[in-house]
């Protein structure tokens, strides 16, 4: 197929969006093409997220929208990497440690699952840096398919299976150590994955895969909600939760209010940064879903496969939280015994469990971080004293 030819094919499609969002024949939208970079480099920083121009017929993101929280309230830095062996330029949000001198400089570093986006952990990590006073890193981003995550070739074909989102966040970590965290000195950094239901999944199965020398630096694995026989249930429940989930509405503002009242956000703080990034905004106001899940169907079966299993394989410290209305399924439970892994439970909060309770999250991994970090271990003793 020509590129001519793909060209008409994606404006059409976008003219139907349009008829729907908007009946009255207002203009198509007039995004951007985000170029690769040029050289032979594979991975390329392009500018920092910027707020599209007044005039567009659909805005990038939600921060078009001045009364909305934005981004930089949770987070130092937002923009977007090209990776171009991965074909995607991954929109990354983060920020850094502020002191170095302290023994231990933890990292954490948070997956999504499927129809969030990055600004999911936007509470949590505020809180984390507040907790810490600054002495902590933390990093998100949006996976393929979400958020403002763009494809570099539209010519190639995109994959959502497993394999591709672990090979994503494979090169991700492999860029946040070898280039943003170059200034944290090797010996004090503990980094810490945190996933969130796909986000789990990915966390748990890209371990295995890193390089000796950025695995040494892995202190944990968190799980957010995440049991493999539950996951694979709630797919065959997709259809439903589809269709009873509105892709359109009328404002970012009705938007956040839906999600609070149908109890898919039980923290508005958190809904009011995590829900709009959801969502794309037209000029007329009315915001459209960016995610599709149906296009992710072909691959939901290469998700979880095994995941209990692996997870309480890993060689690294685990934690598994859990909302209050889950059950473990047998290879939990025999791992749970055998004292593999770390098991909490949150009995107030929906799936969504780094929204809901950001504060009680934050304060578990900052906990599980000090058990399992053994450079917080200070041992003394008397051993010698004449005293």
């Amino acid at each position: 197929m020509t590129s001519n030819l793909r060209r008409e094919i994606l404006l059409k499609r976008l003219e139907k969006v349009e008829q729907v969002v908007d009946n009255n024949n207002t203009p198509k939208y007039n995004g951007n093409d985000i170029n690769s970079s040029e050289g032979n480099d594979s991975i390329s920083e392009l500018p920092s997220f910027k707020r599209s121009p007044p005039k567009m017929k659909s805005t990038t993101g939600h921060t078009a929208d001045p009364t909305l929280e934005k981004w930089s309230s949770y987070f130092e830095v937002n923009k977007q990497v090209a990776f171009k062996e991965r074909n995607f330029s991954l929109n990354i949000y983060y920020s850094l440690p502020k002191l170095l001198e302290t023994r231990s400089i933890p990292v954490f570093i948070f997956h999504h699952g499927a129809g969030s986006s990055g600004l999911s952990f936007a509470n949590l990590s505020k809180i984390l840096q507040e907790k810490l006073k600054g002495q902590c890193g933390c990093f998100s981003f949006d996976a393929r398919g979400h958020g403002n995550t763009t494809v570099i070739d539209p010519e190639k074909s995109v994959s959502y299976e497993l394999d591709s989102f672990i090979n994503d966040f494979k090169t991700l970590l492999e860029y946040i150590y070898f280039d943003v965290l170059s200034d944290v000195p090797n010996e004090k950094l503990s980094i810490i994955l945190v996933g969130h239901s796909l986000g789990g999944s990915i966390c748990t199965f890209t371990f295995p895969k890193l390089s000796p020398e950025l695995k040494k630096h892995i202190t944990g694995i968190t799980m957010l909600d995440i049991v493999e026989e539950a996951a694979k249930d709630a797919l065959n429940k997709v259809d439903h939760f589809l269709s009873a989930t509105p892709n359109i509405f009328m404002s970012y503002s009705e938007a956040i209010d839906w999600y609070v009242r149908h109890g898919l956000s039980k923290n508005r703080t958190s809904a009011n940064i995590a829900v709009p990034s959801l969502f794309r905004q037209f000029t007329n106001g009315k915001v459209v879903r960016i995610t599709n899940l149906q296009v992710f169907r072909p691959y939901w079966g290469t998700w979880f496969s095994e995941l209990s299993k692996s997870f309480v394989a890993v060689p690294t410290s685990k934690m598994l939280i859990l909302a209050g209305n889950d059950n473990l399924d047998k290879e939990l439970i025999i791992g749970q015994m055998q004292g593999k892994y770390q098991l909490v439970v949150f009995q107030n909060s929906g799936h969504f469990i780094q929204e809901d309770e950001a504060l009680k999250t934050a304060l578990t991994l900052i906990d599980f971080w000090r058990r399992n970090d053994n450079k917080n271990v200070v041992i003394k003793t008397n051993w010698g004293s004449t005293k």
